[in-house]
């Protein structure tokens, strides 16, 4: 499901950077205040950050920068506790890594995702369009980081669960599912 863009690949501006603080979300995120009992060490992490990291904030982005960016959105989603949010910063910090050719990292991101989308599939309300495409990045996650097993276990479950949905997710995984199931 990794995008591909002509032009301007626009993952590279989905979230948004104050280039005080360095606090960093996807942009539907970022008006909402951050728990009072999280703002310290929120803050404290990015400060950490913004000492680490060095990205270029214009409409020049690099791939680089924008995996800098999902690493820290990531870290912060995490450090909040929204599983589903630092899943997906995780999920996309990885196709940009496969941009850059950089398995070892993709692998340490695509496992980074698939906690994550876990820690939300059990502990996280989700709807019903949320539990398809959660389901299907559990399946489709473990086949990419060689679960064979696992991924077999939620393409199941999606089809099993969602069966009847129009969902575009719905309809990859009958297709993943006998690709992971073909594979020895």
């Amino acid at each position: 499901m990794k995008p591909t863009y002509d032009g301007v690949n626009a993952l590279l501006f989905q979230l948004v950077t104050c280039p005080e603080c360095f606090y960093t979300t996807f942009e539907s995120d970022f008006e909402n205040p951050v728990p009072p009992e999280k703002q310290r060490i929120v803050a404290e992490l990015c400060e950490r950050l913004k000492k680490m990291i060095s990205v270029d904030l214009s409409e020049n982005r690099t791939l680089k920068d924008g995996a800098s960016l999902f690493t820290v959105a990531a870290a912060i989603y995490t450090l909040l506790g929204k599983h589903l949010k630092a899943a997906e910063a995780y999920l996309k910090l990885a196709w940009l890594l496969r941009d850059l050719n950089n398995s070892e990292e993709e692998k340490k991101a695509l496992s980074g995702a698939l906690k994550h989308f876990t820690e939300s599939y059990m502990n996280e309300e989700l709807s019903e369009q949320q539990q398809i495409m959660v389901i299907f990045y559990l399946g489709e996650l473990n086949a990419r980081l060689s679960n064979k097993n696992e991924a077999i276990k939620w393409f199941s479950t999606l089809i099993q669960k969602f069966g009847n949905s129009n969902s575009a997710y719905v309809k990859l995984a009958r297709k993943e599912w006998q690709e992971v199931s073909a594979r020895k």
